[in-house]
């Protein structure tokens, strides 16, 4: 099937140790509501509700500046063997970097309706999601098949990625998490 093909989880992204670290990270950090639309956009908690937290190699803190390179680096390399495995280099013939990296955290009926990344005013083109935890319950990774609305659900292990295009053939959504707290981190590249 066309969306599976191109929909890839990598299991061995990050040690648990490391992922383990991120998330002690992630509980020292104030996370915003999480906003939908181009822009400054809106919060709009029936279509999104999570925590963000953007990390950029820019802040004043070492530690997201840390994580930020640290990350970016690592989801790149997988990214071009994405590309390469996928027979996609004329696509892409000089490769894709990340254009932003967001640290998500969802507590208890926090969730995100199907969605594309991809705006004629967000120019996306790859959509990478880092799985930090799975030590909660609901907060299923779910992509929809535009053609016969069959949906895909990702198995969810800790330290993997899940890359795939952010186009509109590629909706995905976050159900509702209905037990504990569900860390991960987004990124897109261009």
């Amino acid at each position: 099937m066309f969306l599976k093909d191109y929909i890839v989880q990598f299991n061995n992204f990050l040690p648990l140790k490391t992922v383990s670290t991120l998330i002690r990270f992630a509980q020292t950090k104030n996370f915003e509501e999480a906003k939908v639309g181009i822009g400054e956009g809106r919060v709009d908690e029936k279509i999104r509700k999570v925590g963000r937290y953007v990390l950029s190699p820019l802040n004043k803190s070492l530690s997201d500046c840390h994580w930020s390179r640290l990350l970016e680096y690592k989801i790149n390399l997988f990214i071009k063997q994405y590309i390469i495995n996928k027979n996609l280099i004329e696509q892409f013939p000089f490769g894709m970097s990340i254009n932003q990296i967001e640290l998500l955290k969802y507590k208890k009926t926090n969730h995100y309706k199907f969605h594309i990344d991809h705006a004629k005013t967000l120019e996306r083109s790859l959509s990478a999601v880092v799985i930090l935890n799975n030590d909660y319950k609901g907060g299923e990774l779910v992509f929809k098949n535009t053609i016969n609305d069959e949906q895909i659900k990702m198995e969810l292990i800790a330290g993997s990625l899940v890359v795939f295009p952010s186009n509109f053939l590629f909706p995905h959504a976050v159900k509702p998490v209905t037990e504990g707290i569900r860390y991960s981190i987004v990124a897109w590249a261009c």
